[in-house]
């Protein structure tokens, strides 16, 4: 672009104008088409510095399928990871979900906590005699309510050209703690890429009858480990917050 503008100084570039305009509108969309994380962020004007310090924080609900997550994995990967993440802003004071689960147990909530969060991903209706038992158990001013709402790995089979992936996406939510209302809300998701694997390079064992007896080079192109995509969505979740 320098020498676009060296020329169209001395009068020696036709059109030089219009290339550098051409160049402007490449440049600016490129910037626009890269994603930003989190890929969406909403926050209240009520969610004021002064309205908002002490926030409790819940255990991460899930809406994926039990299929997808028999174990229940996703969930208990996404708090791990999230928590050491909120611990690094030393603007809000976060209450663990080990001690918002003490007092539920002593306010002997379980079951109507646990059917509100089993319901909030869809409904995102606070349960507002819920929320301020526990506010004033907890003292605090806001709740968090994370969701993780991507989970899965796109594995690449022997017989394609492809890269395998694995995706990661959730929802964190802050609601008031006085009516619920949602005072913050930012959903990210992201992914890691595996190494792209080419029918040629497959190491294949076939049985007699034709079917595949063994897959010696699976290993190389599996889809990453969750870990890794986890720890991006947890941090940009974290970062989000509005500063106080």
């Amino acid at each position: 672009m320098s020498r676009y503008l060296h020329e169209c100084a001395r009068g020696k570039a036709g059109g030089c104008v219009k290339r550098l305009v051409w160049l402007l509108i490449v440049v600016v969309a490129l910037i626009g088409c890269q994603k930003k994380h989190p890929v969406r962020v909403y926050v209240d004007p009520a969610m004021t510095p002064d309205a908002v310090e002490q926030v409790a924080v819940f255990s991460f609900t899930s809406l994926i399928h039990q299929a997808d997550d028999p174990d229940g994995q996703a969930p208990r990967m996404l708090e791990e990871y999230f928590m050491p993440e909120l611990d690094k802003r030393n603007d809000y004071k976060f209450i663990a979900p080990n001690s918002v689960a003490y007092a539920i147990q002593s306010e002997d909530l379980e079951e109507r906590t646990k059917k509100f969060l089993n319901d909030w991903p869809i409904s995102k209706q606070a349960d507002s005699e819920l929320l301020s038992k526990l506010a004033q158990r907890l003292n605090c001013d806001a709740f968090l309510i994370p969701v993780v709402d991507l989970w899965q790995k796109d594995e690449a089979d022997y017989q394609e050209n492809t890269t395998p992936a694995t995706y990661v996406g959730a929802t964190i939510t802050i609601v008031s703690a006085d009516n619920g209302t949602v005072l913050f809300e930012a959903s990210d998701e992201d992914y890691i890429e595996g190494a792209r694997t080419e029918t040629d390079d497959r190491s294949i064992v076939r049985g007699g009858s034709g079917r595949v007896a063994a897959d010696y080079s699976a290993k190389l192109y599996r889809a990453p480990p969750f870990d890794g995509v986890v720890q991006k969505v947890v941090a940009a979740l974290a970062l989000s917050l509005p500063a106080r």
